[in-house]
């Protein structure tokens, strides 16, 4: 049984190779089937647009057949419990890739593909919990290579929290936090007081970067965090202390001063990029002009996941040793 949840056991030279497997199946470098005759699973407890569509593609392209589930469409929905669901499954299908999260439950996700993997006993790959997204940030990582080529190490990366009304994930700022420790990268998070990640992710940050040589830098101040920077990407997670009630006030207080706004996007270097994961509201976590604007990566960074969720998959079912990755 292999799963593919987080960046925790992956070493980061194995990270790079998967970033570059990525582009070589985006070039045409690479073109096998190795999912031929296999049926992969997408099993979603949450609502996907880019997630869904580039696994589905992916799959098509690599020789499988998606099959696409939600909760709600399973017995699931009548409280059968997910021992069963995944034992089942596994007897049908030849692998598994899960989005499933309750921000109102923090780690009920990463247990649920936990549970999964153990019952179904097959590949299960992490397509977002309330943990990690790692596929997201492997789409970002190579935007930036193909902009910066290996430079891209040390380019200034802010990654800032923003405001969004409904509570999202830390995933993708956990995982760009991991990949960033482990490949070397020049990383710096700001947020507000209160949005604290997880202090199981900063303390294998901190050992990780003491093998890459990484810069990982923490900011409170937006104003501060943004001076000179070569990529701003600004992202909304959910608070991990605050209760839902509390959260909720407080954010939409302090929401005009976490705004990617032309005043504080012009602090940083002259050709900065802006990236954001998607789905987004223009005026919440960057305004309109800057979303759009051309020195956005918003699109690049999307179109990249069909490219990550081959390399991906590949790794997980090829017979070839040295694309084992994950």
């Amino acid at each position: 049984m292999r799963k593919f949840f987080d960046f925790s056991d992956i070493r980061g030279e194995d990270l790079e190779k998967l970033i570059d497997l990525a582009l070589d199946y985006k070039t045409g470098k690479v073109n096998d089937q190795p999912l031929l005759d296999k049926n992969i699973g997408l099993l979603f407890n949450v609502p996907s647009t880019r997630t869904r569509i580039s696994f589905q593609t992916a799959i098509k392209q690599l020789g499988g057949e998606a099959l696409t589930y939600s909760a709600n469409e399973l017995q699931l929905a009548n409280k059968e419990s997910m021992k069963d669901t995944a034992t089942v499954m596994g007897k049908y299908l030849d692998g598994l890739v899960v989005r499933w999260y309750n921000m109102n439950d923090y780690g009920y996700g990463r247990n649920t593909l936990e549970e999964i993997a153990l019952n179904s006993q097959l590949p299960v790959i992490n397509a977002l919990d309330d943990k990690d997204h790692p596929c997201q940030i492997m789409a970002d990582v190579l935007t930036l290579k193909e902009k910066y080529g290996q430079q891209y190490k040390k380019k200034k990366v802010l990654f800032t929290w923003g405001y969004a009304e409904r509570k999202k994930s830390p995933g993708c700022t956990h995982s760009m936090l991991t990949a960033a420790s482990l490949l070397g990268m020049d990383l710096r998070i700001a947020h507000p007081e209160g949005y604290e990640l997880d202090d199981q992710y900063l303390s294998f940050a901190k050992q990780a970067a003491q093998k890459s040589g990484a810069n990982i830098e923490f900011s409170n101040n937006l104003d501060e965090a943004i001076e000179d920077v070569d990529v701003v990407y600004a992202k909304a997670w959910g608070s991990l202390s605050l209760p839902g009630y509390e959260e909720q006030q407080y954010k939409s207080e302090i929401r005009d001063q976490w705004l990617v706004n032309h005043e504080r996007f012009a602090r940083a270097n002259q050709d900065a990029y802006f990236i954001n994961p998607l789905p987004i509201i223009r005026g919440d976590e960057a305004i309109k002009e800057i979303i759009d604007g051309p020195r956005s990566l918003m699109y690049d960074t999307a179109e990249n996941r069909l490219h990550v969720q081959k390399a991906t998959l590949a790794s997980m079912y090829s017979k070839d040793k040295n694309l084992q990755l994950v």
